[in-house]
């Protein structure tokens, strides 16, 4: 399994628009990319937000990456003026209940 986290710096009142945006128009494309497990929108605080994604292959993570970055100067380069901080790999450990 791999995953990717896209992190993004936006005003602090603006977050839960942001959410409603991506779950509604870009989760949906996510969706579609072969190998798709599990994706999740966080409000970290101050305006922060994390978009973590998680695939059955490292090509889906890569390509939500892709998708995200074309999506983001698209339609939210007005809440997000800097490009997202991503970090990605194989997920190593795991635990779940």
């Amino acid at each position: 399994m791999y995953l990717s986290i896209r992190r993004y710096k936006t005003d602090e009142e603006r977050v839960g628009e942001v959410m409603r945006l991506v779950e509604d128009r870009f989760l949906p494309r996510v969706r579609e990319i072969p190998g798709f497990i599990k994706y999740y929108g966080v409000d970290c605080g101050d305006g922060l937000v994390a978009f973590i994604n998680f695939f059955e292959e490292e090509a889906g993570a890569e390509r939500s990456n892709e998708i995200a970055s074309e999506w983001v100067k698209e339609n939210l380069s007005n809440y997000f003026p800097l490009p997202a901080d991503i970090t990605a790999g194989r997920v190593m450990v795991r635990g779940e209940k």
